[in-house]
C-alpha cells in the first residue's frame, strides 16, 4: 500500500488481477483525471463569465454558488482518481522490485 494513501481508500479500488491490469487501472485513472482538468477549466470559465471586473454580479450570484459546488464535487473526483491512479503506480514499482 501506498504510504501516503489510507488504507481505508483501498477498499474503494479492486485490486490488480496483475502488471498489465495496474497498468490498464492505472492508465485510466490518469485519463480521467484529464477529463476532471477539463471540466475544471470549464467550470472556471462559466464562473468567471459571472463576474464583471472581478465581482460576481448580484442576479448571478445563485448560478456562482452553483458553480463553486460544482468545483468542490469535481475536484474530490479528482483526488479519487489521482489516489487510484498513484496506488496502482505504487503497486508497479513494489512489483518490480520484487523481480
Amino acid at each position: 500500500m501506498h504510504p501516503s494513501i489510507q488504507d481505508s481508500f483501498y477498499q474503494k479500488i479492486p485490486a490488480p488481477i496483475d502488471i498489465e491490469d495496474a497498468r490498464i487501472k492505472m492508465s485510466c485513472h490518469d485519463h480521467a483525471l484529464k477529463d476532471f482538468e477539463l471540466q475544471l477549466e470549464m467550470n472556471s470559465l462559466q464562473a468567471d463569465m459571472l463576474k464583471e471586473n472581478g465581482v460576481v454580479i448580484p442576479y448571478h450570484i445563485d448560478e456562482y454558488e452553483d458553480l463553486e459546488q460544482k468545483k468542490l464535487k469535481l475536484l474530490l473526483g479528482k483526488r479519487f482518481h489521482q489516489n487510484a491512479s498513484h496506488a496502482y503506480w505504487y503497486y508497479l514499482q513494489k512489483e518490480k522490485g520484487s523481480k
